[in-house]
């Protein structure tokens, strides 16, 4: 018989991949449900994993949205640990970079102009 049972188990990973999604890494979300829920590290490591596949698996299993899901992840990381030691000039440069990878790129996609002709952006 198991020492937890199913819904137990399925509180834990929602929360890992609460934790995950708010721009923890890897080693802090492992940390935060191995001490919340008083679990061995091998069982709060595979909690994490299985948050972070989750979020992968979101983005339509495309390799190029994998990657894009990961550096994102890792941006929001560095962005919320910048935030947290005040370090401002670390927090605009993430922010940036968030603007320059997702959001440009779509700006210009669905304007047309005069003979196709897209100029320089």
């Amino acid at each position: 018989m198991p020492r937890t049972t199913r819904k137990e188990r399925e509180d834990r990973r929602r929360h890992a991949l609460e934790i995950v999604s708010g721009g923890y890494g890897w080693g802090d979300a492992t940390k935060i449900i191995e001490n919340t829920y008083k679990v061995s590290r091998r069982t709060a490591i595979r909690d994490v994993d299985l948050a972070f596949e989750g979020i992968v698996q979101s983005l339509e299993k495309s390799d190029v949205r994998a990657l894009m899901g990961w550096i994102t992840l890792g941006v929001q990381r560095n962005i919320l640990k910048a935030e947290q030691q005040n370090n401002h000039g670390a927090v605009i440069s993430g922010y940036r970079l968030l603007y320059e990878m997702i959001i440009k790129p779509k700006e210009h996609q669905g304007k047309r102009t005069w003979r196709n002709y897209k100029g320089s952006f």
